[in-house]
């Protein structure tokens, strides 16, 4: 006859086997990674340097915006600098004082002590500090979603495709910033081909354009005005853009009551834009001494700025600042003029 306890016997037996056996494989088999402490705020350096040539792709544009997109799809803050070309931050890296540098790829890049991303396009690879494997990992998911999305190849070939204004055929679109271009341009009321004219001529649309005075970025604004209008990183296109924008409505308002319509009134924000508020007064100064009516901007181009040059100018008590290429000036206003002629063919 089977005993009763027989039943409770065997299920102990099955629990004390299946406790044997868990810990069997806790101590033999694979162990899992411990959860990666993210940082909430990524440093990132695009060591881009020698692929920054304002005659061919965007290439710094389009990694700025994928490093933001990567920090923002993982939840985190990012800054993002650029280096020179003299200047490497791999010991940083190394170091972590940086946590991510954009490098141009190479086949023989041997990257000692670092991790080396997927390529996220034919020119560049991105990397980060040896230890920092599930950190290489979420961006390896990150480039692969980021490739197979229907955005990559629109974004892609709207930065890195060579783009001449005057050699392009009818397009949908003129750069990758046009929607904020069209939303800053409808706060000045104006056509946004126009203020992308002028970003055209400024930049080419590169937001690591520096000139040799200091101006910066897309809309090539000097240190102190972008300041003024809380510009923070000259790098950031909304921020660039948005500040030229309040800048030339500023200057809109400034010359309403000089300029005869809008038309004119848009030539002389563009006029006071490149050569600054004061060299523009001295014109005005300068066509009213002269009995020129400043009302139509050709007028100022006519006769006008041709005496800009001349140090003759400041006998007249009209010129407060000085003598200055007035018509350089104004082939400046005319090329962004073209350029705006230009974009409303290509782009209806």
């Amino acid at each position: 006859m089977q005993r009763r306890d027989t039943p409770a016997i065997i299920a102990l037996t099955l629990t004390v086997l299946l406790l044997l056996a868990t810990g069997l494989a806790a101590l033999f088999g694979p162990r899992p990674e411990a959860s990666r402490d993210k940082p909430a705020h990524i440093r990132a350096i695009l060591e881009l340097a020698p692929l920054a040539d304002t005659s061919k792709a965007l290439m710094i544009g389009y990694h700025y915006e994928l490093v933001q997109r990567f920090a923002k799809a993982n939840g985190q803050r990012v800054s993002i600098a650029l280096t020179g070309r003299d200047r490497s931050y791999l010991d940083s890296l190394r170091a972590g004082a940086v946590d991510l540098v954009v490098v141009p790829w190479d086949d023989s890049f041997a990257a000692d002590s670092l991790l080396v991303s997927r390529p996220v396009d034919s020119l560049s690879v991105w990397l980060m500090r040896e230890d920092d494997h599930a950190g290489m990992q979420e961006l390896n998911d990150w480039i692969d979603r980021w490739h197979a999305s229907e955005e990559f190849p629109v974004r892609r070939e709207l930065y890195l495709k060579r783009y001449n204004a005057f050699r392009s055929g009818p397009r949908a679109q003129l750069s990758p910033y046009d929607s904020l271009i069209r939303a800053h341009a409808d706060t000045l009321g104006w056509d946004w081909r126009l203020l992308a004219a002028l970003i055209y001529s400024e930049s080419r649309f590169h937001i690591e354009a520096r000139s040799k005075r200091g101006a910066a970025g897309l809309m090539q604004m000097m240190p102190e005005t972008a300041a003024r209008y809380g510009v923070t990183d000259p790098l950031d296109p909304e921020m660039n853009i948005a500040a030229g924008a309040q800048s030339l409505g500023n200057l809109i308002k400034r010359y309403y009551k000089i300029g005869d319509d809008m038309t004119e009134r848009y030539q002389y924000a563009l006029a006071a834009y490149n050569a600054g508020i004061g060299r523009i007064d001295d014109c005005i100064s300068l066509a009213r001494h002269l009995g020129v009516d400043p009302g139509c901007w050709s007028n100022i181009v006519d006769r006008v700025l041709p005496l800009m040059s001349d140090e003759a100018v400041m006998e007249t008590g009209a010129v407060k600042i000085g003598p200055f290429n007035g018509e350089e000036m104004g082939r400046n206003v005319e090329s962004v003029i073209a350029v705006y002629n230009r974009f409303c063919q290509i782009c209806p």
